[in-house]
């Protein structure tokens, strides 16, 4: 009887051995499976992103094939949820600015834009600016410019070698022609700028007329005007991109370094690459005070007081 009694102590104490071994296995393995989790969820669920997408140069052809790249990319890119668009540019081409201006309207569509203004963003820059959601740029930074500059048509001469079909098939048009065209042109910058920065954050506060005489402004007037919308850094756009797309741990990233990593090994790689190489041909240092034939520059005046 002493023998049995001992046994059924003996099961009695290894059953309650048992529940608290069992407790903790349990306990070790759902630990352990919340930590693998997390681990393959950081795996197949990539970190959100802020892309810098940057337009630090003249605004020509080859500019606008490879933004219209960048851009599709950020927008097809799952893990970028919003874009920075930094710009150090004095504008130029009409034709290519439009380019960019639209393709940043479709990014806007889809992912927030916030844009950034360095040194300059001048003409054909600043309208690819307005296409953003809000506009950032620094008390110093040169802004406006709002207006064409179209060059006149040759004279016509007359020759024993060459005929024309037209009395304008060697110019393009006459003078007069030439005018309305700028008019046109002019206002059509005009009414994008004011159609845009009429519904920002910051409402322009300028007329037509007074935006449209190409004047440059510098941040603080641009923030009094409602050319802009906040002053403050590119650290502070990238922030405001962040917080439109509702991010608080997030990654900054270059989209032109993560578009080309895209295209290793791919044949479009080295084609790409002689664009880029082109638009680096052509960048320059932004120095106003050597480069005012090219755009708009300060002088300061001493004027004594009476």
């Amino acid at each position: 009887m002493e023998e049995t009694h001992e046994k059924g102590a003996a099961s009695v104490t290894g059953s309650k051995m048992r529940g608290p071994i069992v407790t903790v296995i349990y306990v070790v393995f759902i630990v352990a499976a919340l930590i693998g989790g997390y681990y393959l969820s950081l795996a197949l669920v990539p970190k959100p992103k802020v892309g810098i997408i940057r337009l630090e140069t003249t605004v020509g052809g080859a500019l606008a094939e490879v933004m219209s790249r960048e851009i599709h990319y950020a927008i097809n890119a799952p893990d970028i949820k919003s874009v920075a668009l930094v710009i150090n540019s004095p504008g130029g081409s009409a034709s290519a600015g439009h380019d960019i201006y639209f393709q940043v309207r479709k990014l806007r569509e889809e992912k927030p834009v916030v844009a950034s203004m360095d040194l300059l963003a001048a003409s054909a820059a600043y309208q690819i600016g307005v296409a953003a959601n809000e506009i950032y740029a620094k008390p110093a930074s040169i802004i406006g410019n709002v207006g064409v500059i179209m060059g006149q048509p040759a004279p016509e001469t007359l020759s024993e070698r060459f005929i024309t079909s037209g009395p304008f098939k060697s110019t393009g048009g006459s003078a007069t022609a030439f005018l309305r065209k700028l008019d046109l042109l002019h206002a059509d910058f005009r009414d994008s700028v004011v159609a845009e920065r009429s519904k920002a954050p910051n409402p322009l506060k300028l007329t037509p007329d007074q935006l449209a005489t190409g004047e440059v402004w510098i941040g603080i007037e641009a923030k009094e005007y409602g050319l802009i919308d906040e002053l403050g850094s590119k650290l502070d756009a990238i922030d405001r991109a962040a917080e439109m797309a509702g991010l608080t741990n997030y990654e900054v990233v270059d989209v032109r370094a993560e578009y080309l990593a895209s295209l290793e090994g791919s044949s479009l790689f080295d084609s790409t690459m002689e664009l880029y190489e082109e638009i680096e041909a052509e960048s320059v240092e932004f120095d106003l005070a050597t480069q005012e034939a090219d755009w708009p520059s300060f002088y300061q005046i001493y004027i004594p007081l009476e």
